[in-house]
């Protein structure tokens, strides 16, 4: 009997600290749109893989969308993005509708700061790595 309300005297102080123990909040949740950071046009002329030119690439960004298009391919628009920042880099993702050869589906981007452009990194459903640049405002 004494073992049996020593148990009981120990574990009702356990139980009483488990129960207080605040939750955290996580600073690094989604957040609806896309950033000011990455707004507005981006493109890349051209990208050297193994000393062949694949192309362009384009990306532009509005408040409530975002847009991918290779030369040749059809252009993935999200509606509704979510993003995410880290130190030097932004997580971008969402659902792309069906377009022409695109089947639509989730995506999911990484842009990486680097000096004056972005590295665009497909992640989910597009999986591409090039540098884009932003488009001037003289053509």
């Amino acid at each position: 009997m004494k073992i049996a309300k020593m148990v009981i005297a120990l574990t009702i102080p356990l139980l009483g600290v488990g129960l207080t123990v605040p939750t955290t909040v996580n600073a690094s949740a989604w957040k609806k749109g896309t950033p000011k950071a990455v707004r507005g046009d981006w493109y890349n002329k051209g990208v050297q893989n193994k000393h062949v030119n694949i192309g362009w690439t384009g990306f532009s960004a509005t408040k409530h969308d975002f847009s991918v298009g290779h030369m040749g391919m059809p252009v993935v628009v999200v509606y509704h993005p979510f993003y995410k920042h880290t130190k030097n880099s932004y997580f971008l993702k969402g659902y792309a509708k069906k377009n022409g050869l695109w089947l639509g589906g989730n995506v999911m981007y990484k842009l990486v700061k680097k000096g004056h452009h972005f590295q665009l990194k497909g992640i989910k459903g597009i999986f591409d790595d090039v540098p884009v640049y932003r488009q001037s405002a003289h053509k």
